[in-house]
């Protein structure tokens, strides 16, 4: 744990230059809005293209501030990506791609055909290197109005944006986000997990809820890619909606540990009301809880998940990764590099053709 702080207070030296330039003026500690006490935090950037606020949470207030801080960094490069490598038509460039812009993310009436006009981005090919192109507007995030109407043919998302450490970490953390929503997307429901049975951090977490009054149940969801994915509901009387926090790893007490935390996240933010995207409906009527939720939450069994036995070296972990994602899919995952050398933060979008999204992500 020592190690673990160490490692965070570094980081935020380090980024300290990056939060100043891409316009987060302040982050709040959101903790104590919610009796739960899980560490949250907001960094709020007033001048961003989508949602002027980025949540942040972690075992502590400085992981979550760190949190919440990068992922007002990531969003900052998408939004800002600069000109295109190419503009041409789909049927310039589909021989070229190596894989199907069916197995993107489109929207139900795109207009796309061969003649179709498109910038694209360089991506390149995470098992093979070789290089590749992603249509730009599948990877910018900009919410802001244009003065020309344009048809919109990809639903754009986050799914996948992430920084780290080095561009193999934040690769694999992009790789885990598109995991779990392919996951999310396929499983209607998972297996139910006692929280009698948690160990470790987990078990802490769930103590925490449990004492503030708060309902939790888990569920194991069985990824295609064969990494452990749970799915976390909070609820409460005192407040009655349906908070949900995912999350994947190869480490399943890791991947649990995140949503978990992604749960009181959800809350609070609802809670914080800041986000653009919370709707009135929810403070107004709140979110139902499905009705058999008890029933089915009552046969819960044990946590017994396997790890994932991925390298611990994030670059090979993310390679053996990828191999899975493409004897999944038929097709290697894409990268594209965000990063900037004038900011210096390791950024990346991943791509996985064929991989699935819930829609309200």
């Amino acid at each position: 744990m020592v190690d673990r702080t160490a490692a965070a207070q570094s980081t935020w030296d380090r980024i300290q230059p990056a939060i100043e330039f891409v316009g987060v003026t302040r982050i709040a500690d959101l903790t104590w809005l919610d009796q739960i006490g899980i560490p949250c935090a907001q960094a709020i950037r007033p001048a961003s293209r989508t949602l002027s606020v980025a949540q942040g949470k972690g075992l502590t207030p400085l992981a979550a501030a760190l949190s919440a801080a990068m992922e007002s960094i990531e969003v900052w490069h998408a939004e800002n990506l600069g000109p295109p490598d190419l503009v041409a038509t789909v049927g310039e460039v589909r021989d070229s791609l190596g894989y199907p812009l069916e197995g993107l993310r489109l929207t139900r009436r795109n207009h796309l055909n061969s003649g179709t006009r498109l910038a694209w981005t360089a991506a390149f090919g995470l098992l093979t290197g070789s290089r590749t192109l992603l249509p730009t507007a599948s990877l910018r995030l900009d919410s802001t109005v244009e003065t020309v109407w344009q048809p919109i043919n990809f639903q754009v998302t986050s799914n996948g944006l992430a920084s780290g450490m080095d561009v193999w970490d934040a690769t694999l953390h992009g790789l885990y986000e598109v995991v779990e929503r392919d996951a999310l997307a396929h499983a209607e429901h998972g297996v139910w997990v006692s929280l009698d049975s948690l160990t470790g951090i987990p078990a802490e977490l769930a103590e925490r809820f449990r004492a503030a009054g708060v309902t939790l149940a888990v569920e194991a969801l069985d990824s295609p890619i064969g990494v452990p994915c749970f799915r976390v509901r909070a609820f409460s009387e005192d407040f009655p909606a349906d908070f949900c926090g995912t999350a994947a790893h190869a480490d399943p007490h890791r991947a649990l540990t995140t949503a978990m935390t992604e749960a009181a996240q959800a809350r609070i933010a609802t809670i914080t009301g800041t986000r653009e995207d919370l709707g009135d409906d929810l403070y107004r009527n709140g979110d139902p809880v499905d009705p058999a939720l008890d029933g089915r939450f009552a046969q819960a069994g044990e946590f017994r998940i396997d790890p994932l036995n991925l390298p611990d070296e994030p670059e090979r972990a993310a390679i053996e990764l990828a191999e899975r994602v493409r004897r999944w899919t038929g097709h290697q995952p894409l990268v594209v590099h965000h990063t900037r050398a004038d900011l210096g933060i390791p950024v990346v979008r991943v791509v996985c053709p064929g991989m699935r999204c819930p829609d309200d992500y």
